[in-house]
Parts: C-alpha cells; sequence; structure tokens
C-alpha cells in the first residue's frame, strides 16, 4: 500500500537521502510505493544547521534514519549525547528514551522526540507532563 503524502508548493520533503522539492502552484498529492523512510523537511536537519550538541544528537538520528545505516552512525551519536549531557544534564531522561527508540528500531520516533530539544516551549510541557504523569 502506498503512503499518501499532501505536499504544499515548495514544500521539501526527502526519501533516504534524496530531496524532493515540489516547484507547482498548488498543494500536490505525492504517493510513495514501498519501504523508505520519508521525512517532511519541517524535522530535518541539515549537516550546517548541526552546530550544537543538541543538533547534532537528532542530525544523527536522522541519518540513522534516512540512510538505514545505524551502525555507521553509533560515533556521531554518541559523541554528541554524550556533549549535550555535559551541557544539559537534565536531559537525561530523554537521551535514555531515545536510546530505547533506537534499540527498538524507532528511529523515526526518536526524530520526533528530539524536536522538543529545540523548542523551549515543548520542552517545559513535556517536563509538566513528566510531573504529573
Amino acid at each position: 500500500m502506498a503512503l499518501k503524502l499532501t505536499v504544499k508548493p515548495g514544500e521539501t520533503f526527502f526519501i533516504g537521502t534524496a530531496e524532493i522539492s515540489v516547484q507547482c502552484d498548488a498543494i500536490v498529492n505525492v504517493l510513495v510505493g514501498g519501504h523508505a523512510p520519508i521525512l517532511r523537511s519541517d524535522d530535518h536537519v541539515a549537516a550546517k544547521e548541526a552546530t550544537s550538541p543538541a543538533m547534532r544528537l537528532r542530525y544523527a538520528v536522522q541519518q540513522m534514519y534516512l540512510t538505514g545505516d545505524i551502525p555507521g552512525h553509533h560515533i556521531d551519536y554518541f559523541e554528541a549525547a554524550q556533549a549535550l549531557l555535559a551541557e544539559a544534564p537534565q536531559h537525561a531522561g530523554l537521551v535514555a528514551e531515545v536510546n530505547g527508540l533506537l534499540i527498538s528500531g524507532s528511529s523515526y520516533k526518536a526524530i520526533k522526540l528530539l524536536k522538543v530539544l529545540s523548542n523551549p516551549e515543548l520542552t517545559e510541557t513535556r517536563a509538566k507532563l513528566k510531573l504529573v504523569g
């Protein structure tokens, strides 16, 4: 069964390591068949943007997902995780959760979870939910 993506004019998304840009004047539906990792540009981190430990961690997990080469990105992942924890030890629980997702093969969920690191409002909301739950 194909995955249906609804894409806006000028929007970019990724299928594996291929970047696809929509060059039209209307919203289009794209059907993607097969089993390939798909990532919208909103969730994508460019290599040049990965300058902080948090962004390097997101980038490493993203590369694991898009390339399918998890062992090939272990060093980058663990170096970024160590740097993040040295800078912000309060994220230890988040890194542990990401580790669990990666071990279970849920790298896409790990990417979505790591978005909280670049959005202070999400980080605060997540922390409050952890305290309540």
